[in-house]
């Protein structure tokens, strides 16, 4: 009964792998490089956080479950068949994860760039620049009111209808594209880990029933 416990806690999680190992390499080969042909930065940014929000939720959950499995098949094996293989492919499989995560390196594969790094800090700025212009124009309106009160007027309707430079700081295409070719190399090292992770579990898989039809058959010809 044990065995057939750690026999269904390896394949769940050889499966689980190669499925973490393939949702990485589609988002690193086909989905991510996608967005960077969209035609604007706003519509780009938009996809890109729904896409990693969604992604992120699939990767951490396949994560755990291939890595919960490998580790648990490695504690309940017994000590005659606690096969080394299963706990380097969990340390794998943790370690695909580690890459992945913002806790552990935030900063490990996002280039340096030249826009802001704080759309709120950009925003910011851009709101004290909007106060002082108007301060002047307000300044400009009483100093000469007789000379061209209404052709300010109308120039001040015309600037609070054009778009805000807050709305347009808030979407730096720059920064977009920082965000996602981060993300990019982040899921090509995580592909390549599980992937070896993933070669790993099916080599020892192979390797545990060639094993165990070789006892087999020693144990028919003793009999």
């Amino acid at each position: 009964m044990a065995s057939r416990g750690v026999s269904t806690l390896k394949f769940v999680g050889t499966v689980s792998l190669g499925l973490l190992t393939g949702l990485s390499y589609t988002l690193s080969t086909l989905t991510v490089p996608s967005l960077l042909n969209l035609p604007s930065a706003s519509s780009a940014s938009r996809a890109f956080d729904y896409l990693i929000s969604t992604a992120k939720t699939h990767l951490l959950s396949l994560t755990t479950v291939s890595a919960s499995s490998f580790f648990l098949a490695y504690l309940l094996s017994p000590r005659a068949q606690r096969h080394p293989y299963l706990l380097y492919t969990t340390l794998l499989v943790a370690g695909s994860r580690l890459v992945t995560s913002d806790l552990v390196c935030p900063y490990l594969f996002i280039a340096k760039s030249s826009a802001p790094s704080s759309p709120s800090a950009s925003a910011a700025a851009a709101r004290q620049k909007r106060k002082q212009e108007k301060k002047d124009q307000a300044h400009m309106e009483a100093s000469y009111e007789v000379l061209g009160a209404s052709e300010l007027q109308t120039d001040k309707t015309d600037s609070d209808e054009s778009p805000s430079d807050e709305e347009a700081a808030q979407i730096n295409g720059e920064r977009v594209r920082t965000e996602v070719e981060g993300f990019l190399k982040k899921q090509t090292v995580q592909t390549a880990i599980s992937g070896l992770g993933f070669l790993m579990a099916v080599i020892g898989i192979w390797g545990d029933g060639a094993a165990q039809a070789f006892y087999s058959d020693v144990v028919v010809v003793k009999v």
